[in-house]
């Protein structure tokens, strides 16, 4: 078997690359150019935590999932929908509730630890599905630039999946990119901040616009995705640059439309940090339902013949009455965690 370098590219002739290059149009880039880029991920401005912001309190959420789907022709198919039991998310109720005529098995995924449900369906008919839970959440804020940079000289085997490309991250065709956008930075934190601002300015949020085949090369073309493209994006890009990545779902609150959100963390510092590219959901807001190398590991529903989702809807409750959102000041002055350290 031949060994795939996963480091930067040097100065050998890539092919296959002149098509990405021509979809994006870039345009020059600091190196390229010889000026000195400008930080604009944060760091530079914010290395000091504002006093004002504490150490968040756990948060305690209600969150709950209605789904409805066809059935024509007998069918198994898994649902990803669980709030995950883990360190920093503890479930103090949960209840799903299961229509007749479904076989049901709860199981979970031995390597990521994503629970999940199987059901086999052998009567045509609509099947509803109700599920809701009470969440508390603890998040980690940990100051920018305070973590010790790390590599894969010193990861542990848990975390090595998370550096080779995936279905939808296809991180070895995305070297020459990475390095030109970002190879000036110098620490991986700074790298990952820089890839979501890149990805958050690049790329539109357009609801309906991809499919389940849409990877993130595709995305990178295209200009265009929702949540889970946002996050194979930036997951492609941190890996090529030798930085663990990892898929996310979860429950977001205040997530406008409702739905199931898609985001991303990175290995850094013997800690997983979570990034959203799309901006549209707090860090202290999310509850966690499972991680993966991709959606291909934890995507909501996978059926194995022919179903239809007639109807689905998703809600979050926060039982605190004084909240307010991070702010992006303090979200540029800290690292957020959802497990403890």
């Amino acid at each position: 078997m031949r060994c795939r370098n996963l480091q930067f590219p040097s100065n050998r002739h890539y092919t296959a690359f002149g098509e990405i290059r021509r979809a994006l149009f870039l345009q020059r880039t600091p190196l390229q150019t010889g000026r000195k880029p400008a930080v604009t991920h944060g760091l530079g401005r914010y290395l000091q935590p504002p006093h004002y912001f504490p150490h968040p309190s756990p948060m305690n959420f209600i969150v709950s999932s209605l789904l409805e789907y066809e059935v024509t022709s007998p069918v198994t198919f898994l649902l990803s929908i669980r709030a995950r039991q883990a360190a920093g998310q503890i479930l103090t109720y949960e209840n799903l509730q299961i229509p007749g005529g479904l076989d049901h098995q709860i199981q979970t995924c031995t390597a990521t630890g994503t629970p999940f449900d199987r059901f086999h369906a052998s009567q045509p008919g609509l099947y509803e599905l109700r599920y809701e839970a009470h969440v508390q959440v603890q998040a980690d804020l940990i100051p920018a630039g305070s973590l010790t940079d790390s590599g894969p000289a010193v990861f542990e085997a848990p975390v090595l999946p998370y550096l080779y490309p995936s279905r939808y991250c296809q991180s070895d065709r995305l070297g020459r990119l990475a390095f030109d956008l970002f190879g000036y930075l110098n620490t991986p934190e700074e790298k990952v901040r820089a890839v979501v601002d890149w990805i958050s300015s690049r790329l539109t949020y357009v609801s309906g616009s991809t499919d389940t085949g849409t990877s993130a090369v595709d995305s990178l073309v295209e200009r265009a995705g929702v949540c889970r493209d946002f996050a194979h994006l930036g997951i492609a890009l941190c890996r090529a640059m030798n930085i663990p990545a990892r898929y996310f779902t979860g429950y977001a609150y205040e997530l406008n439309p409702p739905d199931f959100h898609a985001c991303f963390e990175t290995f850094i510092g013997g800690r997983w940090l979570f990034w959203d590219a799309t901006g549209l959901a707090s860090p202290d807001g999310i509850v966690r339902i499972g991680t993966g190398r991709d959606a291909s590991d934890c995507s909501v529903c996978t059926s194995f013949g022919s179903l239809l989702l007639k109807h689905q809807a998703v809600t979050v409750q926060l039982q605190e009455q004084h909240y307010q959102k991070m702010s992006m000041e303090q979200m540029r002055a800290y690292c957020i965690s959802l497990e403890p350290g």
